[in-house]
């Protein structure tokens, strides 16, 4: 079952720590995260932290971004991330 972490209940200056928090209560193998309201530089923070983070407590997992443009998705694929889904 997918869970889904809503960014617009969280301040986004501690979103990377709220996340966190998330997936340590949470069962969430497989988590949607929607980061379409984000601008360019703090939705890539997000994605390649909350990546890791969720990489190491589930290595099997995956993790859904809905990111606003084209641009965010081009400047992650330069990075390895086994678990990232950008939708």
């Amino acid at each position: 079952m997918i869970k889904y972490f809503d960014c617009n209940k969280y301040n986004y200056n501690n979103l990377s720590q709220q996340f966190k928090n998330y997936v340590k209560k949470n069962n969430c193998p497989e988590i949607f995260v929607d980061l379409s309201n984000m601008n360019i530089i703090d939705a890539m923070k997000f994605i390649l932290l909350s990546s890791a983070y969720h990489y190491s407590k589930y290595p099997s997992g995956k993790l859904k971004c809905h990111v606003a443009s084209d641009e965010i998705k081009d400047y992650i694929k330069i990075f390895t991330t086994a678990n990232l889904e950008l939708v």
